[in-house]
């Protein structure tokens, strides 16, 4: 078990200041009104706009102008973001990854809908494809913040994907085909009045993909239905998904044997029987009691996931069945306070996660009634958090909170090499503070530090393969810069500068087998974020996004050498132009400077290439109806994100993306 002093006296004053400020009453905004109350986007609410933090917002026309078709594409826009993908079509296999962990991002990056976390408790990063671009109503990019308010996970900071909140009453449907026999379908809908909207999607896709054994076959499912009294307001959002996946694998590259598939045939596989299915279902339920005096958020989930997948190895075919069940009660209070002329909006809460993941393996799917290994381990995190933003004054505002969590995880494994169990507690501690400062109303100076943390996935716990216990991974982060915004035209520039002990990796020397454990020696992160668009003229509209940053191990064997899987340059570049009243044209180009092998701890071998990605895309409108062409990848460059060493250190696979492919997109909205 371990504690930090950091910060010691000053968070002592903030709880004991967050405690009286939630003792003292709130006041309603006017007498015999309800204060406004934000039921579902974030527990940051409407304060996103106040938060010492470099924030990036993209609406739903942001959306609606990129050229892109996938969710994981929109994110990988943004500066600060980079989307690894493994195979490049239906966001079907993507990593966000916000400040630079590289192959751990999925588990330093914490992903929220609507405010509640998607991350599951094992290694698969969130499925994107399972969120329909169309049901978006803005994504809100906060790094360096979150921690506090949604725990573990938050170790860079939050993407929070916020669904449409009041839609009007409408449909849309929508019909597209390209590429790699690719057919997809979306249908939407939306009721509401007064007092109650129900808003509902469904979405289909099946498309061989751009390599052999690639195929996807993907349907997902959406609905919010929300209800309001005179005091309290009724909400159920709920989303469910499965997918059928061809796992092509990696094309092998090794120098010394004058191999390199990935140039000579990048559609090619080695694994034409691998595969992977999932399905799962995740419900949200929650209350809003709007009080005079404060508002009580009574907040639910439970989730429910299968998978199974299968690798036809010749030496050691492997079969697993795994299915992780979850419940989560999260109640908060939130008011504002105001004490002379300094007005206090606090957040006082309390979280609850258990989680159960059972495995089954065996050499083929036949034999699973009798498995050869079994893994069941259970996971409880339980928390309590307080923070609050200060208006000092009209130009200053203060952030500061606190968050105590405890995790208590037990494990039962049996395999063919050994069985062990093990149970492990732990309790960390959490803590923000920051200072946003505004010189004039369109500009806002930041500054702000934070300690995070991560805990283990259930599937990095292994006791049985002698790596040992993984304990919780801490940060300390701090970011500064400016936001700056005038309409729709926005820019915000953030540097930022973290400190990890006992930070969570794959380590092929770890055991005997490697496995994910802590590492002995910190890392650091450093870099400096771009995020500006700009109205060029009525009509013509500019994106230039882009990221300069570094993650180094700081002490020990790796000194000096690079995380593997960060590239040090990035950047974004886009053009909108609305040509016409019906027709609009946009064109983007990302650039992705030269990273490290994805577990190339001492950086040995040659580094993965850097590259161009450009984007086309036309969208053509009548009424209702409308006409979208793209072409992707237009140069038909030979790339990719993702690469992993070998056991034996002088090869790697690397997962090509696709070459030149043309989707078109047939749609009406009412």
């Amino acid at each position: 078990m371990f504690r930090s002093t950091l910060l010691a006296p000053p968070v002592r004053l903030t709880a004991l200041t967050l405690a009286l400020t939630c003792a003292l009453p709130v006041q309603a905004d006017e007498p015999g009104r309800l204060s406004p109350v934000e039921v579902t986007a974030s527990r940051t609410g409407d304060r996103v706009s106040r938060l010492p933090v470099g924030s990036v917002v993209l609406t739903a026309e942001d959306i609606r102008r990129m050229p892109v078709t996938t969710l994981g594409d929109v994110l990988d826009s943004v500066g600060g973001v980079s989307a690894a993908r493994f195979y490049g079509i239906g966001d079907s296999r993507v990593a966000a990854d916000l400040l630079g962990f590289g192959g751990t991002a999925a588990q330093n990056t914490l992903v929220l809908l609507n405010g509640r976390r998607l991350n599951d408790v094992d290694l698969a990063g969130v499925d994107f494809s399972a969120i329909p671009l169309a049901m978006i109503d803005r994504i809100e990019v906060l790094p360096g913040a979150g921690a506090v308010l949604y725990g573990s996970g938050a170790s860079s900071g939050i993407i929070n994907i916020v669904t449409k909140e009041d839609p009007h009453t409408g449909a849309g449907v929508s019909v597209t085909g390209g590429s790699y026999d690719t057919k997809a379908g979306d249908a939407w809908g939306a009721l509401a009045n007064e007092r109650s909207s129900v808003l509902a999607s469904v979405q289909a896709r099946n498309t061989d993909g751009y390599r052999d054994n690639n195929a996807l076959k993907q349907r997902t499912a959406f609905a919010d239905l929300r209800h309001r009294l005179d005091d309290t307001t009724f909400y159920l959002t709920a989303q469910a998904d499965r997918q059928e996946l061809g796992i092509p694998g990696g094309r092998q590259v090794n120098p010394g044997a004058g191999i390199n598939a990935f140039r000579d045939d990048p559609e090619g596989t080695g694994t034409p029987l691998d595969w992977a299915d999932q399905d799962g279902v995740y419900v949200m339920p929650g209350v809003v009691i709007h009080g005079d005096k404060v508002n009580i958020h009574l907040e639910a989930g439970a989730r429910r996931k299968r998978q199974q997948y299968y690798f036809d190895d010749s030496s050691f075919p492997f079969y697993a069945e795994t299915e992780i069940k979850g419940f989560s009660v999260t109640p908060r209070l939130t008011g504002v306070l105001d004490t002379g002329p300094v007005r206090h909006e606090w957040t006082l809460g309390w979280d609850l996660y258990q989680s159960d993941y059972e495995a089954d393996t065996a050499d083929v799917k036949a034999n699973i009634g009798n498995p050869t290994g079994t893994k069941d381990i259970d996971q409880r995190q339980e928390a309590w958090y307080a923070q609050s933003t200060s208006r000092l004054t009209e130009r200053l505002h203060v952030t500061a909170g606190v968050r105590s969590e405890k995790v208590t995880q037990t494990t039962d494994e049996m395999n063919p090499f050994a069985s062990a169990s093990d149970r492990f507690t732990d309790r960390y501690e959490i803590y923000e503070a920051g200072l946003t400062y505004f010189p004039v109303q369109q500009l806002a100076l930041f500054i702000s530090g934070s300690r995070n943390a991560r805990v283990a996935t259930l599937d990095e716990l292994s006791p049985a393969t002698g790596v040992g216990t993984v304990i919780p991974q801490t940060g300390k982060l701090y970011t500064t810069g400016l936001r700056w915004q005038q309409g729709r035209q926005r820019s915000s520039l953030t540097y930022w500068r973290g400190r990890y002990e006992n930070e969570i990796i794959y380590d092929p020397g770890a055991g005997p087998f490697g496995g994910n454990t802590n590492l002995d020696d910190d890392t650091r992160r450093d870099g400096v974020t771009l995020n500006s668009q700009w109205q060029l003229e009525e009509g013509l509209w500019l994106t230039v996004n882009g990221t300069l940053q570094r993650a180094r191990f700081v002490d020990g064997p790796y000194a000096r050498n690079d995380v593997p899987g960060v590239p040090e340059r990035s950047g974004y570049l886009q053009l909108d132009w609305q040509a016409l009243d019906w027709l609009r044209l946009a064109v983007s180009q990302r650039y992705i400077g030269k990273r490290y092998i994805g577990n190339d701890l001492d950086n040995n071998l040659q580094q993965l290439d850097s590259y161009r990605w450009t984007d086309l895309a036309a969208t053509a409108r009548y009424r209702a109806l409308y006409l979208r062409a793209a072409v992707h990848n237009l140069q038909d460059r030979n790339v990719t994100d993702i690469a992993f060493l070998n056991a034996a250190g002088d090869a790697w696979d690397t997962y090509p993306l696709p070459g030149r492919h043309y989707m078109v997109t047939l749609g009406a909205e009412f």
